[in-house]
C-alpha cells in the first residue's frame, strides 16, 4: 500500500487516527512512508502501512 500524500487532508486524517489511538501525531514523509507520532513524551516513527493496519485492527475491536 503506497499512501499518497494528498496534502493537508492526508495528514489531518493521520492526525485524526492517532488521536484515537491515544497518540500525538507530529508529521508524515511522503518519500519514507513514514509517519511519526508522540506518546507518552517518546517520539515514534511507524512506517504507514503497519500504522493503518493497526488503527483499522484497533477500530474494528470498538
Amino acid at each position: 500500500m503506497n499512501f499518497q500524500d494528498v496534502g493537508r487532508g492526508a495528514r489531518i486524517e493521520l492526525a485524526k487516527m492517532a488521536k484515537q489511538l491515544g497518540m500525538k501525531f507530529i508529521g508524515y514523509n511522503p518519500t519514507a512512508q513514514q509517519v511519526s507520532l508522540e506518546y507518552k513524551g517518546k517520539g515514534l516513527t511507524f512506517p504507514v502501512q503497519q500504522f493503518v493496519e493497526e488503527y483499522e485492527k484497533i477500530s474494528k475491536l470498538a
